[in-house]
């Protein structure tokens, strides 16, 4: 990886006592999804997506999450997002490489997202893991901008983080 120096966290999944984190760390994100999407998310009747945590090892802070949903066929990386002081440092792979493994384990044999055409650092991440374009949505977020439409076989091809 170019830049700074590798960082391996603790991937774990997140639990509701990693909630005001998770919120924190969404907040500062540029497109945030709703906190009252997130919190019934995290509600004890209905948990319909897994959000995958990255701990620093040091402070046990967040770092990042990502968010890994189901359809019918294929596994979602419904979000991605790490704190900007630790991208560029293997934050971001070992989340995506989680998500794949979550989703291997759960029996598909696909990853899909949704990223939008403008976001050139995930464009790139996600092509250095096989993801490869299999379509566009059309303004698809309310700013009008589109989504390009990835998809990778799993498991991923995980490069190494050196």
């Amino acid at each position: 990886m170019r830049g700074s120096a590798v960082l391996n966290v603790d991937i774990r999944f997140c639990e509701a006592s990693d909630l005001p984190e998770l919120l924190e760390l969404n907040a500062l994100s540029p497109y945030p999804w709703s906190e009252s999407v997130i919190r019934a998310d995290f509600s004890e009747a209905l948990r319909p997506l897994s959000y995958l945590g990255a701990f620093s090892f040091l402070d046990d802070r967040l770092l990042g999450y990502a968010v890994l949903g189901t359809e019918a066929k294929e596994a979602l990386l419904m979000n991605l997002n790490v704190q900007s002081d630790f991208r560029r440092r293997g934050v971001g792979l070992q989340l995506v490489a989680a998500v794949a493994e979550c989703a291997t384990a759960l029996g598909f044999s696909n990853l899909a997202l949704r990223v939008r055409e403008s976001n050139m650092p995930a464009l790139a991440l996600y092509c250095l893991l096989g993801f490869r374009r299999t379509g566009t949505a059309l303004h698809y977020y309310s700013n009008g901008e589109s989504a390009l439409l990835l998809s990778a076989e799993l498991p991923l091809e995980i490069p190494s983080l050196e």
